[in-house]
């Protein structure tokens, strides 16, 4: 009998630790849940006729919103100011949404930060912005 208590009592101090482990969330984890592709999937959607690529990725504890531009003539003419515009115009709407405190509430992480970054279509890095 002492042997079954002691073996239900491992069992169930194990079920809470797995279910420890398992159930805080963490930015990563998150990113690659269903939930957030599909997000992510309709926010690449209206941005596909441009011909722009978004992927977001986790940077520690940073939210990081990734715009690659194609490789064409008017993208390639694309500076720091364009790039400015772009991603800052972005950062604006999601301060104005209270995007930091939503995501909280509803991933139930808190986020150091948003970043957004410009990338043109050779990989180099042509504007990079973020709100805390």
């Amino acid at each position: 009998m002492k042997k079954r208590i002691f073996a239900l009592v491992t069992a169930v101090v194990m079920m809470f630790a797995l279910a420890a482990c398992g159930g805080k969330a963490t930015l990563e984890s998150i990113l690659s849940s269903d939930e957030w592709q599909a997000e992510k999937k309709t926010w690449s959607d209206t941005l596909s006729s441009t011909g722009i690529s978004l992927d977001t990725v986790a940077d520690g504890n940073t939210l990081v919103f990734e715009y690659h531009l194609p490789d064409d003539e008017a993208f390639n003419a694309f500076g720091e100011s364009e790039g400015a515009s772009m991603a800052d115009a972005f950062l604006g709407a999601l301060e104005t949404g209270d995007f930091l405190n939503v995501f909280k509430q509803g991933y139930g992480v808190s986020l150091d930060a948003v970043r957004c970054t410009v990338f043109k279509a050779d990989g180099t890095e042509i504007y990079r912005s973020e709100i805390k």
